[in-house]
């Protein structure tokens, strides 16, 4: 992994995580995670090691924006595991869009079971009908743009930039 990938990860991470905290509080509009797809799209192309870490790192960034989380650490060990669900689904060479639906799909249906998880065990409501709204929009929105993601990575990896 570059030194130039590691740096777009992060600095991606940070801008939606920022961007999701911003829109949360302004709206009450049911939103997609932002987060996921950054690390879905590195999990695919760095493997299980590689999107645990992007993961853990991501769920930390995410537990600390203002608001917060009301466990610290849920969010961080959730990312962490559809990182590495995600990274187990890494493929050689060009991949279907279909298998990035399908991965990105699995981890967005992950993310909800691990939230739906620790809002049962700390008492907190759970919308079902939030949940599944939220899945679905996640759901679709990695289908829509870790494709893309996955493209320019390896653009840069690749030192071509047009």
């Amino acid at each position: 992994m570059s030194a130039p990938a590691v740096v777009l990860r992060a600095l991606l991470v940070v801008v939606v995580a920022l961007a999701l905290a911003t829109l949360g509080s302004r709206t009450s509009v049911l939103l997609p995670d932002l987060v996921l797809p950054v690390v879905v799209a590195g999990a695919l192309l760095s493997g299980t090691t590689g999107g645990l870490l992007l993961g853990l790192a991501a769920g930390w960034v995410v537990d600390l924006v203002p608001p917060g989380a009301a466990v610290l650490g849920a969010g961080a060990l959730a990312y962490a595991a559809c990182g590495l669900l995600a990274g187990a689904g890494r493929r050689e060479g060009l991949v279907p869009w279909g298998w990035v639906a399908a991965v990105g799909a699995a981890a967005s249906a992950l993310l909800a079971g691990c939230r739906v998880a620790v809002a049962v065990a700390t008492g907190a409501p759970v919308s079902l009908p939030g949940v599944a709204g939220s899945f679905v929009l996640t759901a679709t929105l990695c289908a829509l743009v870790v494709p893309l993601l996955v493209r320019a990575e390896r653009r840069l990896a690749s030192g071509r930039t047009a």
